[in-house]
């Protein structure tokens, strides 16, 4: 969901082309308004605004779809769902089929020529185009509010369920969305959680820990006790690296009331204010703790150097105490693991309260539609009929009640259960390239959501219950209306802090803190422009209506 900036400097040659193709993007977007609108009235005997088909007269509509490296699939006209799209909507579909790793250099090329197809799908993260500079900036990708409201009715049915709007990620800088969003739903609301060794903890009679200070009791405990019972000092009381992702130091700070994610060392208070992290008491808090933890071999001894897979491959063997991870299910580790762990609220440091960051369930783009398309209502409706509930599980599972480890069946309870057990090689449906959207009321009503998810879900809820999760998500940083100048210059700032932040913390952990070396830690923060990329952000935050 991280807005990305385009490193490809446009010649000007190029910029002629493109311009050439559509015009500038106010110019485009007038002309294309209008012509859509002369175009419907000129084939209002053809193109039908409800029912089926979508049109009487077949059309050609142009796709040009990411799909992944890894993927196998048949010619799309031979995949029945498609087929069934096709004869249901009357639209004929030519497919462009673009590897992952061929995307960027087939759409810069695509879109220099003035060329373009009708519709670019790249839902599945392979593919990626910037609406800042296709739409906002040049319009060769159209803006879509006004015809998704009008074409749209099963996307927008959807989104009106939620309690808030999924498709606010998809706003460019000039308050209009450009695209019509994929999501893949699962009603959670943090990324990870809070794991003890449940046998460790009866083993040394002792409950829970709901504050740092009884952590730290516990912790103490795991190491002297031998709590695993092979008459070995072997235990890792807390497994951990530092920046290793949910495994990681950034999931330390919240039990000191902190709620960074994984993204940035900013994040947003209760009272809408963007806060800098690094700079706080509580961030000192954190690392003093933690050194604590290091010098009395509390914590792996490798905590500085180890990397995500290392730390993942250590919890999978079984030897550790406390540890934060995304879920337990299907995540590698194996019965024992999961069988002796159990999620507990993240304990609090003094005068605190522990605060996760709060993860939005937002969509990102999925379609976009070209300024030389001619046939823009009735592409709104094929796109809406990919979305209907049958038609989206077959073209992203298979067929229903297939019998060869695909497809999809309703079960007992009128849900949707998947069949795909990932052993056919040569699939003959789309996969998770294709349009794909279900906010979290929508799958959880439809879809009988796997354990794993559940399992998720459940701490989710658990957590936001308790109140610890924070009031507004720090995902809104990442859809702040800045401009294409203001990303760059935030990427270049962000790389300075993060840098700073990393060598300041493995120095804390080590070495200690004293009132030297933080103040020395501090003091480069303002020399980079922090307080200025603090206040780009809360001028940014400030213009969002924020729920």
């Amino acid at each position: 969901m991280k807005r990305k900036v385009l490193a490809l400097v446009l010649t000007g040659a190029m910029t002629m082309t493109a311009l050439a193709g559509c015009g500038s993007n106010e110019q485009a977007s007038t002309e294309n308004a209008a012509g859509g609108a002369e175009a419907t009235a000129e084939a209002s005997n053809n193109f039908n605004e409800t029912g089926y088909p979508i049109v009487n007269e077949q059309i050609t509509l142009k796709v040009m779809m990411a799909i992944r490296d890894s993927d196998s699939l048949t010619n799309p006209d031979e995949m029945p769902a498609v087929q069934r799209l096709e004869e249901l909507t009357n639209i004929n579909i030519e497919w462009d089929m673009i590897k992952g790793s061929d995307w960027k250099t087939k759409t810069n090329l695509m879109f220099s020529s003035g060329e373009y197809p009708d519709i670019i799908i790249c839902p599945n993260g392979e593919g990626y185009i910037d609406d800042e500079e296709y739409g906002v900036t040049q319009g060769l990708v159209i803006p879509l509010d006004d015809y998704i409201e009008k074409y749209m009715p099963i996307y927008n049915e959807r989104i009106a369920a939620e309690a808030s709007d999924p498709t606010v990620s998809l706003i460019a800088s000039d308050g209009q969305k450009y695209s019509v969003g994929y999501l893949v739903g699962q009603n959670i609301n943090t990324s990870a959680h809070t794991f003890i060794n449940q046998e460790w903890l009866d083993a040394v009679g002792m409950e829970a820990p709901t504050t740092v200070d009884e952590l730290t009791e516990v912790l103490r405990a795991f190491k002297t006790q031998d709590p695993n019972g092979n008459g070995e000092a072997d235990e890792v009381p807390l497994q951990m690296g530092l920046d290793t992702g949910y495994y990681g130091f950034r999931y330390i700070l919240p039990m000191f009331g902190v709620p960074a994610d994984a993204d940035k060392w900013i994040y947003i208070d209760d009272n809408k204010k963007v806060q800098f992290a690094a700079d706080k008491v509580e961030f000192r808090a954190a690392v003093e703790w933690l050194h604590q933890m290091y010098e009395e071999g509390l914590t792996d001894p490798e905590i500085l150097s180890q990397d995500y897979n290392t730390v993942e491959t250590k919890l999978k063997e079984g030897n550790v105490g406390l540890f934060h991870a995304w879920r337990l299910l299907a995540m590698g580790f194996d019965d024992g693991v999961a069988a002796n762990s159990v999620c507990i609220l993240p304990p609090s440091a003094e005068g605190t309260n522990a605060l996760m960051h709060r993860m939005l369930e937002v969509a990102r783009p999925g379609a976009f539609v070209t300024c030389t398309n001619e046939n823009i209502p009735a592409t709104m409706r094929l796109l809406d009929a990919m979305l209907d509930t049958e038609m989206q599980f077959s073209l992203y599972y298979g067929e229903q009640d297939a019998t060869d480890g695909t497809g999809w069946t309703y079960n007992e309870n009128g849900k949707i259960d998947s069949l795909n057990t990932g052993a056919v090689e040569v699939r003959n449906y789309l996969d998770c390239n294709t349009m794909f959207f279900a906010p979290g009321e929508y799958i959880s009503s439809t879809f009988n959501m796997p354990a794993q998810r559940i399992e998720k879900t459940t701490y989710c809820k658990d957590y936001d219950a308790a109140g610890h999760i924070q009031k507004y998500a720090n995902d809104y940083l990442d859809m702040a209306p800045l401009t294409a100048e203001q990303v760059a210059e935030s990427n270049l700032t962000e790389t300075d802090i993060n840098k700073t932040v990393w060598e300041g913390v493995s120095s804390f952990v080590t070495d200690g803190v004293t009132d030297e070396s933080w103040n020395e830690f501090v003091g480069k923060f303002e020399t980079m422009g922090v307080t200025e990329y603090v206040q780009m952000y809360q001028t940014a935050i400030d213009s969002m209506d924020l729920e």
